[in-house]
This record gives structure tokens, sequence and C-alpha cells, in this order.
């Protein structure tokens, strides 16, 4: 698949907040309830909330044929803090790629550690990328309780297959 991985500009802010929201609806649907999805992606989203929490990560967008395909957010320390793919784009090799990009660029920098905190339908992808589980949470958002797991990495060690 042809992928092309480019900074974040602002006017990508509505598009990323509508692949994010449909993301969560659809992909994590299997393993969230309703509820749950609701309050992790309203339909109504906070657009000045998410430029403020977009400003405080780098962000890469990967888009394929001019449609985005997915986004990562991340840190110079080793945080994925966001990491998200479109439904049409899922298990496509998408988010993979945009984290291989952004490993590289950690390795590159000297950073030995990368974390993040991963939701149940993400668990799986972050464990094939050499992630392992470091904690099970219970966080809340708007009042409902979700399960997620803090996990890190090793950078430099080969992923678990």
């Amino acid at each position: 698949m042809p992928l092309e991985l480019r900074p974040y500009v602002a006017e990508d802010l509505e598009p990323l907040v509508r692949l994010f929201t449909a993301s969560v609806r659809e992909l994590a649907r299997p393993l969230y309830d309703e509820a749950q999805r609701a309050a992790w992606a309203p339909e109504e989203a906070d657009l000045h909330e998410w430029s403020r929490r977009l400003a405080g990560c780098v962000v890469l967008v990967a888009e394929e044929h001019g449609v985005l395909a997915g986004f990562i957010g991340y840190g110079p320390d080793g945080h994925v803090a966001l990491l998200y793919t479109a439904s049409h784009a899922a298990r496509k090799g998408v988010a993979s790629e945009l984290y291989a990009r952004v490993e590289s660029e950690w390795l590159t920098a000297g950073v030995r550690r990368a974390y993040s905190e991963v939701s149940l339908a993400a668990r799986p992808f972050f464990e094939r990328h050499g992630f392992t589980v470091i904690e099970e949470e219970h966080v809340e958002r708007r009042g409902v309780s979700f399960r997620r797991f803090r996990m890190e990495k090793e950078l430099g060690a080969s992923p678990r297959r």
C-alpha cells in the first residue's frame, strides 16, 4: 500500500478527529460497550481540546492516495500518546509503518525505552511490536470506567512474533 507519512498540519484537525471517533466507534466495538465507546469518543468532539492535546506531542499522519489512513502522536521521550487507523486501513500495516518511523527517530536520538497507555483493542498490536504489559489500569472518562494497559519496550530489542 503506497502510504505517504507527513507531519500534521492545522488543516488535519477535523479529519483526524473524525478518524479517531470512527476508529473507536468501529474498531473497538468487540471490546468496549456502547457507553464506553461514547465516553471515549463522543460524537460531538471538542476541537479546542483536541487542538491542545495534539499540540502537546509530535503528530505524524499517514495518507493513502490523499485519504487519511491513520496517525500517531508521540513524545521525544519514547511515549506513544495516540495511535489510530481508519477502519478502511485497519490491519493493513498503517499503524506498523507509523510506529516504525517513530521508533527509528527515537533510536537515532538515543531513546532507550518506548511506553504507552494501551486499550484492549491496541494491546495485540503493541505486543507484536515487542511491548510488554507493565500494569493493568482502570481509568475513567466522562464517568465511565475503562480497562487499559501500561506497556513498554526496550528499544533495540527484537519484536516477538
